[in-house]
């Protein structure tokens, strides 16, 4: 990599997104190969919603988000290139249309951490934007439930620390 620039970022990456999985029962993180890696998948363990064939909401214990920084991202970025669901695809939220989720706006250089963040909101709906949703059903869905159903998984990104 000749950007040495962009080749710092991308470490600085790699240290601080390990470090934050380190920290958190609820996702693991996996650099895809690269030196420094460019490519992220940030597997989340919990309680995610899911629309199946029939229509019917349930729920499924894993969903994986990958997340790449191209080239110029330190300069521009298209968030549909950084942030991409891959699995389930069939994930309900008003901000997820699998492969795409909106974690909202999106600055040159937003760090990977900040991303995970932003995807763990969404996923389990501490996040819902249902003005402009990337899926109508399901931002219908969310106004209709009752106080108090989201979000849907409590628990927080990183462990708390308890004192001794």
């Amino acid at each position: 990599m000749t950007d040495k620039i962009f080749s710092n970022f991308l470490s600085r990456q790699l240290v601080e997104g390990l470090a934050l999985a380190r920290r958190s029962d609820v996702f693991d993180l996996m650099p895809m190969p690269g030196d420094p890696p460019s490519r992220y998948v940030a597997v989340f363990r919990g309680s995610w919603l899911v629309q199946d064939a029939r229509g019917q909401i349930g729920e499924v214990p894993l969903a994986a988000i990958g997340i790449q920084f191209p080239k110029d991202y330190l300069r521009i970025v298209e968030p549909t290139m950084v942030v991409t669901v891959l699995e389930p695809a069939n994930l309900w939220h008003a901000n997820i249309k699998g492969p795409w989720i909106c974690i909202g706006a999106m600055a040159p250089g937003v760090g990977l951490v900040d991303l995970i963040y932003q995807c763990f909101e969404v996923l389990s709906y501490y996040r819902v934007s249902p003005h402009s949703p990337l899926n109508e059903a399901a931002a219908q869905w969310a106004r209709n439930q009752p106080p108090g159903r989201f979000p849907i998984d409590r628990r927080p990104l990183v462990k708390t620390e308890t004192a001794a």
